[in-house]
């Protein structure tokens, strides 16, 4: 069983969103995110829609929970530390890793028609 309270918990805290913040965008309930983030929720039984809605208000992928690599490579991560971040930056990067990923995947299609 994994548990993804603490990751999910810095994750919102990166981006400066709160359990409410997050609830109002993705459409679940605060007490849901609240079991998550205290472990009361293993990541096995996450809904897999509930969790790619947590994903996109995110800007991860649902691997960025369970991965250190992936958590490690993730933009805002590996930025940390570079001088002063305010949320407004955060964001900006977190839509520029999100512009990243489509394109990857819009270039991965293209390669295969090929």
């Amino acid at each position: 069983m994994k548990y993804i309270g603490s990751e999910l918990q810095d994750r919102m805290n990166l981006l400066g969103i709160s359990v409410s913040a997050l609830s109002e965008v993705t459409f679940m309930d605060e007490d849901l995110i609240n079991g998550i983030i205290s472990d009361r929720i293993v990541y096995e039984d996450i809904d897999e829609f509930d969790m790619s809605l947590i994903c996109s208000a995110l800007h991860c992928d649902d691997r960025y929970f369970t991965d250190d690599e992936v958590r490690n490579k993730d933009l805002l991560v590996s930025t940390k530390n570079r001088g002063k971040d305010s949320v407004k930056s955060k964001n900006v990067k977190a839509k520029i890793q999100d512009f990243m990923n489509d394109f990857a995947f819009v270039n991965e299609i293209l390669l295969e028609e090929t």
